[in-house]
């Protein structure tokens, strides 16, 4: 979403208060664990009355993020050709000397102006009218923004009409323009929305990999409900579907592929939002709520940042919530996903938000469960020898609550091949258990000698559970 394009007058703070937040800033980074992702959330709406903007910093000064998210948009910075806003640079100027000590910035650049492409989503004419505003920008903010982002959700129409090939080409003017300025500088490729993984293979493919210091993703999908501890398999893989919160694990599976592994993510939009209305977008529209409550938005950041703070995910630097403050007072799912409402009271989320950075992680027990279902057959017994019929029986237990631990269906075979499927309807389910057995006649009809048999059960999530016993086929 665009921030809001009203006027800003910020007053600064005094000396006094900015030691304070110094010691508060080092006691904060003390609290943070070691390798987890460093906290953040998007900001909007500074560009309001002076007693809007100093309850805006009020609030970053008690949330004290350790990044700041902003839009900076071209078609205000860059009114015509050369014709710079520099009201609106000084405004972004205020604002960013008010943040806390120490807080990081990522500079989203998006936007095309009219003089440059037909809609604000388009291609511009000439990717170096860009890489000038990008230069630009780098100069006016200095060394006060650590990142650039260039251009957000591209892989969605709302925002990029148009091809990977030609925001490959965006990406690859933009890059020595703001590194020429800062060198420093971290040039985020623009959050992908949902995990897009197959997205970012196709800008690998155009030739962009070189022209990023980081891949952006965004996990704030709309009407989602489910836990980040909520996953799913892409069906025969043990790849994450990119739907799921840790569908950023595929993302850096393709950035590893194509020799980026060193590279890190940096979720720049992280949330659920907190809507009792009717989801409005998707599969999903009309059919359930867009959200969740306030209480569950909490609880799934804690988990959120759990499963950052663990460290198999080191690669993921940064994670920011999307954002600090709802965009309008609507009921929906759009306008809904604020550690605040739009009048700026807390949701239990910016209590959730502030324990988070002041304490670091606060959880136990992993992140997500990645056991599959228990099995076992219990007939035949292993080195079993059988001239008829064959007896098999199996069962398989959930392992865990979540809607995801749930057993899917037993798939029988012997030797690779097919002998039967059990599933909840022709075999015995009750209490998480799936139990099926069979007296196999066709046991009789293949070749004397040893055989696997095997039983194989997936759960919903698409983790699978194998179990496996030899038989030997001898003459009756």
């Amino acid at each position: 979403m665009s921030i809001e394009r009203t006027p800003l007058r910020r007053p600064l703070r005094a000396l006094a208060t900015t030691l304070a937040a110094i010691g508060t800033s080092l006691a904060l980074f003390a609290g943070s664990p070691a390798g987890a992702a460093q906290d953040g959330v998007n900001v909007a709406g500074f560009f309001g009355s002076a007693a809007q903007n100093a309850r805006i910093e009020a609030n970053i000064d008690q949330l004290h993020p350790a990044w700041v998210r902003v839009f900076v948009n071209w078609y205000d910075i860059e009114t015509a050709p050369g014709v710079w806003n520099q009201q609106q640079i000084g405004q972004y100027d205020q604002f960013f000397a008010a943040l806390p000590p120490a807080t990081k910035i990522d500079a989203v650049l998006v936007g095309t102006p009219p003089w440059a492409g037909s809609t604000t989503a388009s291609p511009p004419a000439s990717d170096q009218s860009f890489a000038a505003f990008a230069n630009y920008v780098a100069n006016a903010f200095r060394s006060r923004a650590d990142a650039y982002e260039i251009w957000n959700e591209e892989d969605g129409t709302a925002w990029w009409t148009g091809t990977p090939a030609q925001y490959a080409g965006l990406l690859e003017a933009a890059y020595p323009a703001i590194k020429s300025v800062n060198p420093n500088a971290t040039v985020i490729l623009g959050g992908l929305g949902a995990n897009d993984y197959p997205y970012l293979q196709e800008l690998y493919s155009a030739g962009a990999g070189h022209s990023f210091d980081a891949v952006g993703v965004h996990v704030d999908d709309a009407c989602s409900v489910t836990s980040p501890y909520a996953f799913a398999y892409n069906p025969g893989t043990t790849q994450i579907n990119r739907w799921s919160f840790l569908g950023f694990t595929t993302v850096h599976d393709v950035m590893a592929a194509n020799g980026d592994a060193a590279k890190p993510i940096d979720i720049t939009e992280l949330g659920w939002s907190a809507t009792n209305a009717a989801c409005s977008a998707g599969s999903s529209a009309g059919k359930r709520v867009g959200g969740v409550s306030n209480k569950v938005q909490a609880k799934f950041l804690r988990e959120a940042y759990h499963c950052l703070a663990e460290p198999q995910y080191s690669y993921v630097n940064a994670a920011m919530w999307f954002g600090m403050s709802d965009f309008a007072p609507a009921n929906n799912f759009y306008d809904r996903y604020g550690l605040m409402t739009y009048r700026l009271q807390p949701r239990p989320s910016f209590n959730a938000f502030v324990n988070e950075s002041l304490h670091g992680d606060q959880l136990g027990g992993p992140c997500g469960n990645f056991a599959g279902p228990s099995l076992h057959l219990l007939d035949p017994y292993n080195g079993e020898r059988y001239s008829g019929p064959l007896k098999i029986t199996v069962t398989a237990k959930r392992n865990g609550r979540a809607r995801g631990d749930a057993v899917g269906q037993i798939e029988l075979s012997y030797d690779g091949k097919r002998i039967l499927n059990f599933n909840k309807i022709d075999a015995h389910y009750a209490n998480g258990v799936l139990r099926g057995t069979i007296d196999w006649q066709g046991a009789r009809s293949i070749s004397y000698g040893t055989h696997v048999i095997t039983a194989t059960v997936n759960n919903a999530n698409g983790v699978t559970t194998t179990a496996k016993v030899t038989v030997i086929h001898v003459h009756g």
